[in-house]
């Protein structure tokens, strides 16, 4: 009984779920990394790299944004709102899915030929996944958790059973999507007809929907242009691309906590602007983030060894420059939640922009000096622009003292240790 008790109070309780969730997601990718990465070898991997990033573009570019402006409408209450958007998003689905197979006919690369292919179906998966994390936060965390365990168990099938092929991986993309796409749809428990889709509502949220798909876009590159860059502009080779792309899969363990909070608090501040939790949550995040990035620099190295192989040490250098974004990064995506569910686009894409446009002029200069340790820097620069101006506006916005985002006051450390203590008695008396 005890244990059921200590389970109901982690599930009954948003942030504690989701971070319970993303742990063991991050548990069984480690896995999935450990064979994927034996499985594709650094040049295989940096050509999945390419592909990935470029399918990413092009997804988040046809998606049009039109999913972002759902939190703003359902803040209005209006009525049907959910089966509105939803008989969109299938109707772009079909009308996208016919693009990409006569795309796919015609084109003679392998890789725009699986871009034409994948992209439909990631368009609409990103769309389900958005709007299940802003109806249930924690069902969204069951999607994630599912396609992860999927992912793993046919990684390690492949590994032992097929040949080594980028194929396999680019089909994990599509396993993962795939369930994204079933289970948000029998969650929410609907399935419009998209044929008879409110082409007026869609021409409405179009305006919306075009700053916000170039916000995501401006966001994608933020992450994605360092790839492009080095594969299509100056012809890194795949091996280091490679490298590079392990060396940044190992920094983004450090966003498990800022992420686990911007998903919470999407679903917060859709219903209002919950300042209050917003400064709390960039509080316990600064601690927990900076105890994430230690664990990165002193476990980086053997967890390379153990889960990638020898061949793949070169990655450590480009996660360790890389962890010195993670927390200003974090501020970005914290902030950024309040700022969307406001309907505040154009100051957010403002913003967002001027750290893209950082990342890619610092790209244009030492990528062809120092190659991925270059792009990796590059990178810093331009996580550490957002963070500060998405983290100056927010204080001065609320006129919130800055030491209050960073040092917990009495009450507030007195709060999380009676919390703390409440637990471990728990877990004592289960004991």
């Amino acid at each position: 009984m005890g244990l059921k008790r200590v389970i109901r109070r982690v599930t009954n309780n948003d942030y504690l779920f989701t971070i319970a969730t993303k742990i063991f997601a991050v548990l069984i990718g480690l896995i999935a990394s450990s064979y994927s990465n034996r499985f594709l070898g650094p040049q295989l991997k940096g050509e999945l790299g390419r592909i990935s990033s470029l399918l990413s573009v092009v997804a988040v570019t046809a998606n049009f944004g039109l999913y972002q402006p759902y939190p703003y409408y359902k803040r209005k209450q209006l009525p049907g709102t959910l089966d509105r958007f939803l008989s969109i998003f299938l109707l772009q689905f079909i009308c996208y899915m016919g693009i990409g197979i006569i795309g796919a006919t015609v084109t003679h690369s392998f890789e725009l030929t699986a871009v034409c292919l994948l992209a439909p179906i990631q368009v609409l998966a990103n769309q389900l996944s958005f709007m299940i994390m802003v109806e249930d936060v924690k069902f969204k965390n069951v999607i994630f958790f599912t396609a992860r365990i999927t992912n793993t168990v046919v990684t390690i099938l492949a590994f032992y059973t097929m040949k080594r092929t980028i194929l396999v991986s680019l089909a994990l993309i599509v396993i993962g999507d795939v369930i994204t796409i079933v289970m948000a749809l029998i969650r929410m428990q609907r399935l419009p007809n998209p044929f008879k889709a409110d082409l007026r509502f869609a021409l409405e949220i179009v305006p919306f929907g075009f700053v916000s798909m170039v916000t995501t876009l401006m966001l994608t590159l933020n992450y994605r242009i360092d790839t492009l860059m080095m594969g299509y502009l100056y012809h890194v080779p795949d091996v280091e691309i490679g490298f590079y792309t392990l060396g940044v899969s190992l920094s983004e363990y450090g966003w498990l906590i800022p992420d686990a909070f911007r998903e919470v608090l999407f679903s917060r501040t859709a219903k209002d602007d919950a300042v209050d939790e917003v400064t709390m949550s960039l509080k316990v995040n600064f601690y927990l983030t900076l105890m994430m990035i230690a664990g990165i620099l002193v476990l980086g190295r053997p967890v390379i060894r153990i889960l990638a192989g020898r061949e793949y040490l070169p990655a450590y250098a480009v996660t360790v420059l890389l962890v010195a974004g993670i927390l200003p990064m974090s501020w970005f995506k914290i902030i950024g939640t309040l700022l969307l569910a406001q309907g505040k686009k154009g100051i957010y894409l403002g913003m967002l922009s001027c750290s893209v446009l950082v990342n890619i002029v610092c790209n244009a200069f030492t990528i062809p000096l120092w190659g991925k340790m270059g792009a990796a820097l590059a990178s810093v620069v331009s996580y550490l622009a957002a963070g500060v101006l998405f983290l100056g506006y927010y204080v001065r916005l609320y006129k919130i003292p800055l030491i209050s985002v960073f040092v917990l006051t009495q009450e507030e450390r007195v709060h999380l240790r009676g919390k703390l203590s409440h637990v471990m008695q728990r877990l004592r008396h289960q004991g």
